[in-house]
Formats: structure tokens, sequence, C-alpha cells
């Protein structure tokens, strides 16, 4: 087996068992909201878990996460690794919605309840392992196709369709009228103009370093195949 297919292999082999692993963590976290009727610390379970960005985003992503997997057992089988072009951006805009949710955990909700409440139970998984092993496989395991700029602003259609969503149910609509209440605290624990001006420009830093770290690692992949 030559260099190159050598290289290949690895890459879908590291893609492969990330991708499956992220998925599984995923599952494993979202059904545990799912079966939990009632949690004296969050109101938002059961089926009320879809309204979080959370469960979305990571949701979002493990399906991605999951999308690769028949391309990287077909690298397998011809030796050659492949992800059409679409697929990374959807892997892109998955790993950037994940990777917004562990910041704003780690950064914001933590403090304010605390991390062991904000880092355990299914939130472990969703909160912090799945993020932090997403990001991990999507900048150094899964490195096919060089994301150019332009494509960084696929990267922010889920948080800005969120945005909208949760921007509409909490401050127009309201809890009183079958909306919802501000449960991550954007209106409510800051002033809503630092929600509305930080949060798209906040996601766009977090989607230039995956960016960066995901286009660097494919490079350098590329160059060791053509060794």
């Amino acid at each position: 087996m030559d260099i190159t297919h050598k290289t290949s292999m690895k890459r879908c082999t590291a893609a492969m068992i990330s991708s499956a692993v992220v998925a599984v963590c995923v599952c494993i976290g979202v059904t545990m909201n799912l079966t939990t009727l009632y949690d004296v610390n969050f109101d938002h379970m059961g089926l009320r878990t879809f309204c979080m960005f959370t469960v979305n985003s990571n949701i979002l992503c493990g399906i991605a996460m999951l999308m690769t997997l028949p391309y990287t057992i077909d690298g397998l089988r011809t030796k050659h690794f492949y992800l059409p072009d679409w697929m990374v951006d959807l892997l892109f805009a998955g790993v950037t919605a994940v990777g917004l949710t562990f910041l704003v955990s780690l950064c914001i909700l933590a403090p304010v309840k605390g991390f062991v409440l904000i880092f355990t139970g299914s939130r472990f998984f969703l909160h912090g392992l799945c993020p932090i092993l997403a990001m991990v496989a999507f900048c150094f395991f899964i490195t096919k196709h060089v994301i150019p700029l332009r494509e960084s602003l696929y990267a922010l259609i889920p948080v800005l369709l969120y945005a909208m969503v949760y921007y509409f149910m909490v401050e127009i609509l309201g809890p009183d009228n079958g909306g919802w209440d501000d449960f991550y605290g954007f209106f409510t624990r800051i002033p809503s103009w630092v929600s509305l001006l930080s949060f798209m420009p906040l996601t766009f830093g977090v989607a230039a370093v995956l960016r960066l770290l995901h286009n660097r690692n494919c490079r350098i992949y590329d160059e060791e195949a053509q060794r």
C-alpha cells in the first residue's frame, strides 16, 4: 500500500471513529433529557427540551456526524477519503453551533448557575463532552475540503435562525401568550442589546477558529499524501 492510500485510510478511520463517538454521545445526552420529566434545576425537560439551543445544536451536529459515516466506510473500501463540500459545510455549521454552546455554558451559564450544575447529568454530554469531541473531530480528524472564508457564513445560519425564534418567543410573544421564558437569561441577566449585538460576532469568532484549525490540518494531511 503506497503512502497516499495509507494516509487516506488513516483519515477515514479517524473520521469514522470520531463521528460515531460524537453521534452516540449526542444520542445519550438527548435521550437523558427526553426521559427526565422533572428536574428541580431545569424546567425544559421531556419534549420541552427541543426548545433549547443546546439540544438543537447537538442534534444538528450529531446528524451531520452520522451522515459522514457512509462516506468514511466507502473510503475504507476504496482507499480514498472523500467528503462532498456540502457535507463539510454542514459539519462546519453543526460544530460551530455546539462550539458556541460550550463557550456560553463555560463563560456565561456556569458562573451564574454553578459549574457542577451546568456540566453534570445530560448536560455533561450536551454542554461539555459532545461539543469538545465534535470540535476535535472536525479540526483534527475530519480534515477534508479547505473551507474558504465565504463559507464561514454557512456556519452562522443555525445560530441566526434560533436567535430569531428565541427573540420572537421570549421578547415578542412572551410566556403569558404561549411563548418561552428567558431560560438562557439573555434578556434578563444581561442587557438585551448586549445579546443582540454580541452573539453573531461571537459565533463568527468560533467559526473562524474552527475553520483555521480545520484548514491547517487539512493542508498538513494533503502534504503528507503528496510526499
